[in-house]
């Protein structure tokens, strides 16, 4: 729990396909029914979340995120190169005392400018992303979106964790990019628990287990979820029993709900999904609860 006083249970999975937005739709909408609660999209290339609920509605102003990138002032440059050799990301050239600054390649790190010895480097903010929220009958619904062709989606995450943490929503539900990158582990830093989303494919068992160590790795309890249930024969619950880690919960296949589910429906009138999505909410509440007490 942070110091709002809201609990926040990442949903993530190893690798995309999983079912793992529709998971966290539903979580959500499983919390709203109590309490206060918030869904975040922080899949920020890619943001679909919101698409589950067709009726939300607007309830705050859209926010630019941005980022400081240096720029140059030619009349103090000397062409030392030293802003050069100091980024870590390539993002300055110095060719023959020439210095060419690709702000798109800029991480906003403000080491270059630190290091210019004569002050010919100023910081100037860029757009990187935006984040929106709305309401969709009483379940908030933040967004964060990069700006197309930008590579700073840490950058937008931070920004919508950040306005999430302003919503003092009980709960706060995650939706994470999939895999176990960077965006993934921002998305998941200052979570109390972590449902890991899995299908029963080997595909899916090989990049679970990189999921696993990753929220093994930054110290958050976490749980999975077999989605699609019946649909392949790898043995997700035997393998996550010798990871040492518990099946919070398991979603049975049926051809209705993947054709709800990748046409960004909601599960409407399927009380046995119902059910099963408040159990695993349970269980993620109970887990978060246990580690934070640790």
């Amino acid at each position: 729990m942070n110091e709002a006083g809201t609990t926040v249970i990442a949903v993530a999975s190893g690798k995309g396909g999983t079912g793992k937005t529709t998971v966290a739709a539903h979580l959500a909408i499983a919390g709203a029914r109590t309490m206060p609660t918030v869904l975040v999209d922080l899949d920020v290339e890619a943001p679909d979340a919101t698409g589950y609920f067709k009726d939300a509605r607007p309830s705050g102003a859209a926010e630019e995120v941005s980022v400081l990138v240096p720029r140059l002032l030619e009349a103090r440059c000397t062409g030392c190169g030293l802003c050069a050799r100091t980024c870590r990301f390539g993002a300055i050239l110095a060719i023959g005392g020439v210095m060419t600054i690709d702000q798109k390649a800029c991480k906003g790190c403000g080491a270059c400018v630190a290091a210019c010895p004569t002050a010919a480097l100023e910081e100037t903010p860029m757009t990187v992303g935006a984040t929106s929220i709305s309401d969709a009958g009483g379940l908030s619904l933040l967004e964060g979106r990069m700006v197309v062709g930008d590579i700073r989606s840490t950058v937008v995450i931070e920004a919508t964790k950040k306005r999430a943490a302003a919503s003092y929503a009980s709960l706060s539900v995650r939706d994470c990019p999939p895999g176990v990158s960077c965006p993934a582990t921002h998305a998941i830093e200052g979570a109390d628990y972590i449902v890991l989303v899995a299908e029963p494919t080997e595909f899916s068992i090989h990049d679970l287990k990189a999921a696993i160590g990753l929220a093994n790795g930054r110290g958050i309890p976490a749980g999975v979820v077999i989605n699609k249930d019946g649909f392949g024969d790898a043995d997700i619950a035997g393998f996550c029993e010798r990871e040492g880690i518990p099946v919070i919960g398991r979603i049975a296949f049926k051809r209705e709900r993947a054709a709800s589910g990748a046409a960004a429906s909601l599960w409407r009138g399927d009380p046995a999904i119902t059910e099963e999505i408040d159990t695993i909410l349970a269980r993620a509440l109970a887990g978060a609860r246990r580690g934070t007490l640790r």
